[in-house]
């Protein structure tokens, strides 16, 4: 793999899949058992986490892993996490710890729908499976112990498109409200206008991977209504929940990060942009590194910022 300059803080990336294809049998293999492996992982010490069903698009049932604190703070915000994956690869144990290391050290609950994947189900389907689990959930506070005043989404990857595109739907629908929107390394532009994809096209998650997943999740064909598919594109970006995104430095997805932040900000809306420089995509596998430690305790701290003004 190129040597695009990493920190030293961290290992490196770990695997480079810049010419594979997304029928890849290594990958087909990945979609099947990944998830199995994720949902099977023990859960992270002081929490508990368990799988309830909640309605998807058209009220399909969609399986939802819940990570608790032992010690919940009704105070602590809630958090839908939508995991990455290139909206074709299902939940990972890498986004596991992510959203254990959350509840624990929030105090709160992280609620992580297993939203149908494009390999399967093509746009809108995704999109609308997360966009009805966070309804069933904000509509139903009580049911589910939810701090409705405290309700924000968390995605990294393409769980970064997923959030973003949740909170458009939200705002557009008049169903309910969201506090903030935290974008991690996030999927934007469906036409990689990016520079980065010139500069670092070959990464962990590479150029190809990346032109492969929109085709994927378009079914070959770009939708009319594009704004809940390529956040970066809708038609106005006012009116929503403050955000906080974080790309990495050395990705070919930087610049979709720092797009979507300058257009919140043109829109009126409070945005925090924080590049991790010499980082790369998915550098939490390096979970117990100090450096990524660090980040997490930021994002932590981030998200009990945007959610102290709140009841």
């Amino acid at each position: 793999m190129k040597d695009y300059g990493y920190t030293d803080k961290l290992k490196g990336p770990y695997l480079n899949m810049a010419k594979f294809k997304i029928d890849n049998p290594i990958l087909k293999a990945y979609y099947k058992f990944g998830p199995v492996i994720a949902r099977n992982m023990p859960a992270r010490k002081n929490t508990i986490k368990e799988t309830i069903i909640l309605p998807g698009e058209n009220n399909n049932p969609i399986n939802c892993i819940v990570f608790s604190a032992d010690n919940l703070d009704e105070n602590a915000p809630t958090i839908v996490y939508f995991h990455g994956g290139g909206f074709y690869i299902g939940t990972n144990p890498v986004c596991m710890m992510v959203a254990g290391y959350l509840a624990e050290n929030l105090r709160c609950k992280v609620f992580m729908p297993e939203y149908r994947t494009s390999f399967k189900h093509k746009f809108p389907t995704p999109v609308e499976d997360c966009y009805s689990v966070t309804k069933e959930l904000a509509l139903n506070p009580d049911k589910y112990g939810v701090n409705v005043d405290k309700l924000g989404v968390y995605g990294d990857s393409a769980g970064g498109c997923l959030a973003a595109a949740v909170c458009l739907m939200s705002r557009d629908r008049g169903e309910f409200k969201l506090a903030f929107q935290m974008l991690i390394y996030p999927v934007t532009d469906y036409l990689m206008q990016g520079e980065s994809f010139k500069l670092f096209p070959d990464c962990t998650w590479s150029t190809n991977n990346n032109i492969q997943m929109w085709d994927t999740y378009f079914g070959g064909k770009v939708p009319q209504k594009i704004d809940y598919a390529s956040p970066l594109h809708a038609a106005s970006h006012e009116n929503l929940p403050e955000a906080y995104i974080e790309p990495q430095g050395i990705d070919c997805l930087r610049d979709d990060g720092i797009l979507y932040h300058e257009k919140l900000v043109k829109a009126g809306v409070k945005s925090e942009l924080n590049i991790i420089e010499g980082s790369y995509h998915g550098f939490e596998l390096e979970f117990k590194n100090p450096f990524t430690q660090l980040i997490l305790k930021y994002r932590v701290n981030k998200i009990r910022d945007l959610t102290r003004t709140a009841k």
